[in-house]
């Protein structure tokens, strides 16, 4: 199973302390019992990061399949309504943001509003759902799972609240892919899945032309390849250099008859990034970020949303992994390539780095990025002529 945090004495006895607490629960409250009908709506829960929700898609994508007239409905922050639309992969999305999956001020009182917590909860209590799924091993969301009623509570055996579920699945050897975990929620219900229900996510056709008519407007043309690059990260110890990104700009510029696409997040964001060759910078909100990278035939980013946005859209994908084990986390593709240091042993240290820079991303050199982008960019042409032979 992929892990999602560091644990620590102190988390740990910090979970026994919560685990205690959470016993009392019963006493004050109990969902319905599990019914044997099939059944008949579901509950994900992922109200953590954007890449987060494009991995949860897996699951999605398994249970629309497997039972194509149930409610599927996800509990996740505000970014997964554009994430998903147009997907048909949910029902309903019901937006949360839980103050503990913020990346700053996660414990600070006056983000935890009690008439919230309660207005969510009669929420999803209303609903009365069969079954609710969480991958994540954490105690927070097995209370939320519980206190919404679902009967069937399926979740891992660690994290704390684990007799907060109806069935729990063992945590195992920890070195299973984040889409493994998710999938092998549904064999409590008696469904297998391979892993042909890999993350996947949607674009019209409208949205793709009017991605490639904003691409022509700004020069771009349809017989060089494009390469995207997004240069930013939620964590910032998962950032690599501005003057890197130039250099391998360069590089594949002056080796291969390129189109560079600079991703903004905010304007001028990327403003450090000064490569001597020709770049096009463009700002877009999430669907449109989405169908521009549609347009692409190569993504070089870092290990974060957009890297899971552009593998969930089919788009090759050059990923720079430094406190993240690619074994949980990283693109899995064809065409894919992860570049990192491959002796850290401090990794994983999720984000949470004991060095006052992170070595493990600045030890990835321009030089073996660009030979892994230029070395991408040769093995996609090969595969699109065998796909037209």
């Amino acid at each position: 199973m992929a892990q999602t945090r560091t644990i620590t004495r102190k988390k740990l006895a910090a979970l026994g302390v919560l685990d205690f607490a959470s016993r009392a629960l019963p006493a004050v409250w109990r969902p319905q019992s599990a019914t044997s009908r099939v059944p008949q709506s579901f509950l994900v829960v992922e109200p953590w990061g954007i890449g987060d929700v494009v991995l949860s898609t897996s699951l999605l994508r398994a249970l629309r399949a497997r039972f194509p007239a149930a409610t599927i409905t996800l509990l996740a922050k505000a970014h997964a309504e554009e994430l998903l639309a147009e997907s048909a992969l949910v029902d309903e999305i019901i937006v949360f943001d839980f103050p503990w999956t913020s990346f700053t001020r996660k414990f600070h009182l006056g983000r935890y509003v009690p008439t919230e917590f309660q207005k969510l909860l009669r929420s999803l209590r209303q609903r009365e759902f069969d079954v609710s799924f969480d991958a994540r091993r954490d105690i927070r969301s097995n209370v939320v799972t519980y206190l919404a009623g679902a009967r069937r509570r399926i979740g891992y055996d660690f994290g704390g609240g684990s007799h907060l579920l109806t069935d729990v699945l063992p945590s195992g050897t920890q070195n299973e892919h984040k889409i493994a975990d998710w999938l092998a929620l549904l064999d409590p219900l008696g469904v297998e899945c391979s892993e042909e229900f890999v993350p996947s996510l949607t674009v019209t056709d409208d949205e793709k032309a009017l991605a490639r008519k904003r691409l022509g407007a700004a020069g771009f043309s349809t017989e060089q390849p494009i390469v995207g690059v997004h240069p930013g990260a939620g964590h910032p110890v998962r950032r690599w250099s501005a003057d890197r990104f130039a250099a391998v700009i360069d590089r594949i510029s002056s080796n291969r008859d390129v189109q560079i696409l600079l991703f903004e997040e905010t304007a001028g964001d990327s403003a450090e990034i000064s490569p001597s060759s020709s770049v096009t910078r463009m700002q877009s909100d999430l669907r449109g970020f989405m169908a521009l990278v549609t347009q692409c035939d190569l993504m070089l980013c870092s290990d974060s949303g957009p890297m899971h946005i552009a593998s969930a859209l089919g788009v090759p994908v050059t990923a720079l992994f430094g406190p993240q084990r690619r074994e949980w986390y990283g693109p899995r593709g064809e065409l894919d390539r992860v570049v990192q240091v491959d002796e850290m042993a401090c990794r994983p240290c999720f984000d949470a780095c004991i060095f006052a820079t992170p070595l493990c991303m600045e030890g990835i050199t321009a030089a073996a990025v660009a030979d892994a982008v230029i070395a991408q960019l040769d093995r996609i042409e090969t595969h699109a002529q065998g796909q037209t032979s």
